[in-house]
C-alpha cells in the first residue's frame, strides 16, 4: 500500500500515523482539527463546501458554525496560519474553505515504513551491558504498583466512561426529582369534613 504525507513550509502533515510535524518537533492538534486539516489538504484542487467538511470529519451535518469555527481555528493556529493572513486555509464566502499553501506529496511504500519505524525504535531503546541482563521483578498485588524501568505506567480510565456515568448519575437524579414533584401534584385530595347539620 502507498501512504502519502503532504509538506507545507516548514510542516509535515502524516494522515495515515495522524500526526503533524513542524520541523523535528511535533505538533499536538486535536483531532477533529487534524481531521479538518487533513482533509483540506487531500482536497486541496478545489474549494470545500462547509456542508461537505462537515460531513466528512463528524460523520453529519447538523455542526453548529461556532464549532466548525473552533475547530478551523485550532487547526488554523497549529500551522501558525490566522483568519486575517489565510496563507494556508482561505474562507470562501458563503461556501466553505479551501487549502492554498504550497503543497509538496511524498509517498512511500507500507513496507518501507515498517522498517524505518522498526529501526528508529532499535535506536530509542537503551541497551544493556552484554552481560548484565536483569529480568523484571513480578508486579506487587493490588493498586499500587511502583513505576520502575519495566513497568508500563496504568493507563487513564477513558473519559467516555466517565461522561457516560456523570450522565446517567445527572439523569437518574433528574427522573427521581420529576417522579416527586408528579407525585406531589398528583396527591390525592383530603375529604373535607361535613359539618353537621
Amino acid at each position: 500500500m502507498v501512504l502519502r504525507s503532504y509538506r507545507f513550509g516548514r510542516f509535515r502533515l502524516d494522515p495515515a500515523t495522524r500526526e503533524l510535524w513542524n520541523g523535528g518537533e511535533r505538533v499536538a492538534l486535536a483531532p477533529k482539527s487534524f481531521d479538518c486539516l487533513s482533509y483540506l489538504i487531500e482536497q486541496r484542487s478545489r474549494a470545500v463546501g462547509r456542508d461537505e467538511l462537515i460531513s466528512a470529519v463528524w460523520g453529519r451535518v447538523d455542526v453548529s458554525d461556532a464549532l466548525l469555527g473552533q475547530t478551523l481555528a485550532r487547526a488554523r493556529r497549529a500551522i501558525g496560519d490566522t483568519g486575517g493572513e489565510q496563507s494556508s486555509i482561505r474562507t470562501v464566502p458563503r461556501f466553505g474553505y479551501r487549502w492554498v499553501a504550497a503543497t509538496e506529496v511524498a509517498e512511500r511504500d507500507d513496507a518501507s515504513i515498517d522498517a524505518v519505524e522498526a529501526d528508529a525504535r532499535a535506536a530509542q531503546e537503551p541497551r544493556a551491558p552484554a552481560r548484565a541482563e536483569a529480568t523484571p521483578a513480578p508486579a506487587p498485588a493490588g493498586d499500587a504498583a511502583p513505576l520502575g524501568a519495566n513497568a508500563a505506567p496504568r493507563a487513564p480510565r477513558p473519559r467516555r466512561r466517565r461522561r457516560a456515568l456523570v450522565a446517567a448519575l445527572v439523569l437518574a437524579a433528574a427522573a427521581g426529582c420529576a417522579a416527586l414533584l408528579v407525585a406531589a401534584r398528583h396527591e390525592p385530595a383530603r375529604p373535607r369534613p361535613v359539618p353537621p347539620p
